[in-house]
């Protein structure tokens, strides 16, 4: 009986070592390529083209007040601002009636009566009546980190690991990853929040600098519409509520076609929901994209998460075994390792805050992969309303 539970606790051990090994491996090759990359950005304001900033709104009133502003006074010589109206009930009509009178180039299109869950057919026709061919995603309640945002968006030279012409002079480069960071409050939540946030931007940042886009966020993202009709827009995941952004990527995005923005001048700001039950309720919806992304992206994602529920929860059970100063050293290393790692990535997304709370939440993420994220997929129900 002893000699069987060594053998068992030998596996574990085993078990352990390897997704702390690959964990390693992840956080210095492919993490590490986005804590060493080096934003560079021209801001040049010669040559550039005409754009489209698209903005879907359902009964958006207060925050169409707020931050609306902020995008109509962009520093940038020629653009539109197309507010989608998906069938609002609020005030937003007289709102947006209002800015019009000031902002010649704020237009607006009143999508009703809705006929669909989602915003992706009114998000549909927005695209389909924008002026231009390059278009610039956001919310309702986000607001740019400058007025250079358009300008930065349009100016990404980096694709995919490689130095090539920037976005607006690169007939290749169609897509944009902007990043889209929550503003900072008190309270674990909005730490919580925060951290999966830098967490999820991580990945598929470092996933397009090593040449595999696979999502982005539409808090901040561009695609030239060409893209989009070639794609054939929404058809494919139409009945899904979510995934008008990172569906839309994970089926155009390739090594030649994407291009990243970190200038801090173009991240754009939102506020993170103030309970739990609000922010379940955005996960649920967010969530089921997840499982129509392409094969090839759903496994590197599920070892990925893989390995770090295992180095988890296998810890504390070989801490009180043979292997426990061992799995303790292990355990230690990859701490030392993805902190130094997480900390310049922080750096770069002016959220140096979060480095204190990074060995608890690095846990929690872990708990949260192996318990929560099977839950709400369980209890989604992905065609609900999105407002």
């Amino acid at each position: 009986m002893q000699a069987a539970s060594l053998r068992g606790m030998s596996f574990l051990f085993a078990l352990f070592v390897c997704a702390t090994l690959a964990q390693m491996a992840v956080w210095q090759f492919l993490f590490g390529r986005l804590a060493r990359y080096k934003p560079v950005n021209n801001g040049e304001k010669t040559d550039l083209p005409p754009v489209s900033v698209l903005i879907c709104a359902r009964n958006e009133a207060l925050n169409l007040q707020k931050y609306l502003p902020a995008l109509l006074e962009q520093d940038y010589p020629d653009f539109e601002v197309l507010v989608i109206d998906d069938d609002s009930a609020d005030e937003t009509q007289a709102i947006l009636a209002a800015f019009q009178k000031k902002y010649a180039h704020l237009r607006v299109l009143r999508v009703s009566p809705k006929i669909s869950p989602g915003k992706k057919y009114a998000l549909a026709q927005g695209i389909a009546a924008a002026r231009h061919e390059y278009l610039v995603f956001t919310d309702a309640d986000c607001e740019p980190a400058s007025r250079e945002w358009l300008l930065r968006i349009t100016d990404c030279p980096e694709t995919s690991g490689r130095i090539v012409p920037r976005y607006r002079d690169n007939p290749q480069s169609e897509i944009t990853l902007g990043y889209a960071p929550y503003r900072p409050e008190p309270g674990f939540l909005n730490r919580w929040i925060r951290f999966e946030t830098v967490y999820t931007a991580m990945q598929y940042f470092s996933f397009a600098l090593a040449g595999w886009p696979y999502m982005g966020v539409g808090r901040n993202l561009a695609w030239k519409k060409t893209l989009f009709q070639r794609v054939g827009g929404f058809a494919a995941h139409a009945h899904i509520l979510s995934g008008d952004d990172d569906l839309l990527v994970n089926a155009a995005a390739h090594a030649g076609n994407t291009a990243i923005c970190l200038a801090p001048e173009a991240f754009v700001y939102s506020g993170a929901k103030k309970n739990w039950a609000a922010w379940y309720r955005q996960k649920r919806r967010h969530l089921g994209a997840g499982k129509w992304y392409r094969r090839e992206h759903r496994i590197a994602l599920a070892l990925l998460t893989l390995t770090l529920i295992l180095h988890y929860f296998l810890l504390p059970v070989l801490l009180f075994s043979e292997f426990g100063m061992v799995s303790a050293a292990f355990y230690a290393v990859r701490m030392a390792l993805a902190a130094g790692i997480y900390w310049k990535i922080l750096r770069q997304f002016r959220d140096e805050q979060l480095i204190i709370w990074f060995p608890l939440l690095d846990a929690v993420l872990a708990i949260y992969f192996a318990v929560m994220v099977p839950l709400i997929l369980i209890r989604s129900n992905y065609l609900i309303s999105w407002k």
